[in-house]
């Protein structure tokens, strides 16, 4: 049988940098959700604008709501140490967050859960988090109550808030001790992750570790891409097998970025 002239021509990629700033729709964050509910155990249930995925052990839910895009987040992850019991831990998803970044948190959580559940769902082990982080595109900062990293363009950062912080809480919620985001000046606000206190750390790091990573995101030219974010990110044409995003993390885990510069630890 002759091979497909369409198969083996390669497929042009784009080169998008920073990482920070590869942003996607809302709409990916749900088709993402889908392949994952497929992918795995995990229970679906959608109704006219939301779409909920349940782990098998019923303690962990995510919830994609359409409605609530433009108006806070619209992905919202939460663990409870039994299906009626109140809130653990939260993970909060809005705006355009890079489909990596999501595809990354859900695959470590899928990994982890069914690793150690107890570890997922207790957050056993939480303590220092470190980080390996690229002295040349971000800032450490330490001040009024905060840390964390600031991109030199100043477009993204990571921030930690310990629950005992002076500073004002984020989102108004004194329970959340992490916050990622972009806000481009020309912008305005792009996307944000934020983390409840008693997240596991090891769903921190894939996120913060996705975040802060100096490499370009690759994508197939087909893929969506918000039109306004274009001129803020380096397009460049690649001949290059495409790849479908998928929700699980390579080589079993969270990435490392390459040889730091520094690996300053923060709460």
């Amino acid at each position: 049988m002759p091979n497909d002239p369409d198969q083996d021509r390669p497929r042009e990629k784009i080169l998008i940098s920073p990482r920070y700033l590869a942003a996607s729709l809302p709409t990916d964050h749900q088709q993402l959700l889908d392949i994952f509910a497929e992918e795995t155990a995990w229970s679906a249930h959608t109704d006219a604008s939301s779409l909920t995925v349940t782990s098998p052990c019923r303690r962990i839910t995510i919830r994609h709501d359409q409605a609530a895009v433009g108006r806070g987040p619209h992905m919202v992850i939460t663990a409870r140490t039994d299906e009626e019991a109140a809130e653990r831990w939260r993970a909060d998803i809005g705006g355009f967050v890079p489909i990596e970044c999501v595809a990354r948190l859900l695959g470590t959580l899928a990994g982890e859960l069914a690793t150690d559940p107890d570890h997922v769902v207790y957050g056993i082990g939480a303590g220092l988090l470190e980080l390996y982080v690229d002295a040349d595109s971000w800032t450490h900062f330490d001040d009024f109550g905060l840390s964390g990293f600031i991109s030199h363009d100043g477009h993204a950062a990571v921030v930690s808030r310990p629950v005992d912080s002076s500073a004002p809480p984020i989102h108004g919620d004194t329970s959340v001790t992490w916050h990622l985001a972009a806000s481009p000046e020309d912008l305005g606000h792009l996307w944000d992750i934020s983390f409840t206190d008693k997240t596991p750390p090891l769903l921190l790091h894939a996120v913060a570790a996705e975040t802060l990573d100096p490499r370009p995101t690759l994508r197939s030219t087909s893929f969506p891409f918000p039109a306004a974010v274009a001129p803020l990110v380096t397009i460049e044409r690649l001949s290059s097998p495409s790849r479908r995003p998928t929700a699980q993390p390579p080589h079993g885990g969270p990435p490392r970025s390459p040889e730091p510069k520094r690996a300053p630890k923060t709460r």
